[in-house]
């Protein structure tokens, strides 16, 4: 007797993904609220000494001074601005780039093996030590360090985006389009663009998620600009000190820049998973509604292409103009 029970594992996980997406949504909001508010949040300005050397955390410092008498939590607040502008930038540029790239690979069939080419050749190199020679070639800066992020980032991403407009192209309404005389432009701009669409809320949460951990590793490693602060500077001047360790205040000059990073790959990584299942729904549905079955099919469902004179599909007399 069915009771309806085989529905409610995929409700609960549906209802668990809605769960995470809204919270990590709202991490993702209350870091970009304090990055923006940093300025105002801040108590002390963060490259000024404010209080004396490798203090713990007192009432005029909530998180305590580094080395140099400065306050932690101003730090803390200041970089995350740097931290999530070079995320967001970097996440805008590959995003654009490798929509751009795998839609033209995917509708034109002789841009593809050039286009395609150039992706396998950047995904087939390392990507660590790619980055520390660029950067060492150009200088440690915020501009150099999201200009490089940003033009090694996307090749991935491409390829999917050209399996997808590679499967829609292939779709019967697309080729009945193309049958009745309709333009490229029409196609690219009526099938494709709404198909692609849907992929790029992920991609963009990914690529913040990868900008943020390339950031904190290359600053922890020098390679960021010294003058921006940011979470893995703060790590690189901290891990500097030789006696580290061996003094008492060690824990608050590491683990509030390393448990900000945690924290914001932790809300990335819950939206992307809150995204992921809701795409394949509305993919699988064919969302822009050219594609559907009949009602009333009893046996597999049947392809209905939206035409200009009506509705068409195999088996059933189509508009005037196609008889």
């Amino acid at each position: 007797m069915d009771c309806g029970l085989g529905n409610r594992q995929p409700r609960r996980r549906h209802h668990a993904h809605s769960l995470m997406m809204w919270a990590g949504g709202a991490l993702l909001v209350g870091f970009v609220v304090a990055a923006v508010l940093a300025p105002l949040l801040a108590p002390y300005d963060p490259r000024l000494s404010t209080g004396r050397p490798l203090r713990p955390p007192t009432d005029g410092h909530l998180l305590g001074t580094n080395d140099l008498g400065q306050d932690i939590l101003s730090q803390l607040l200041h970089g995350a601005r740097s931290s999530l502008l070079v995320a967001f930038s970097v996440a805008a540029i590959s995003t654009v780039l490798s929509w751009s790239v795998g839609l033209v690979a995917g509708f034109s069939r002789r841009a593809e093996a050039p286009t395609m080419l150039v992706v396998d050749l950047l995904l087939a190199l390392p990507s660590i030590p790619l980055y520390l020679l660029v950067l060492t070639l150009l200088g440690p800066s915020r501009r150099n360090l999201i200009l490089v992020l940003a033009l090694l980032s996307w090749p991935g991403f491409a390829r999917v985006v050209r399996s997808v407009v590679q499967g829609v192209r292939s779709a019967p309404y697309v080729e009945a389009s193309l049958a009745l005389g309709a333009r490229k432009r029409h196609i690219m701009l009526r099938h494709l663009l709404p198909a692609t669409l849907d992929v790029l809320p992920t991609k963009l949460i990914l690529t913040v998620r990868f900008a943020v951990f390339a950031e904190a590793t290359l600053g922890f490693l020098g390679l960021s600009s010294n003058d921006t602060i940011s979470w893995g500077t703060m790590l690189n001047w901290a891990f500097a000190d030789p006696l580290l360790f061996a003094r008492p205040v060690w824990p608050w000059l590491v683990l509030p820049p390393t448990l900000a990073i945690i924290t914001l790959l932790l809300a990335t990584v819950w939206v992307s998973t809150g995204l992921a299942p809701g795409q394949e729904f509305h993919r699988g549905r064919f969302k822009s509604g050219r594609l559907r079955p009949f009602p009333d099919s009893g046996g597999p469902a049947l392809a209905q292409i939206r035409v200009p004179g009506g509705d068409w599909s195999p088996g059933r007399p189509g508009p005037r103009f196609m008889r």
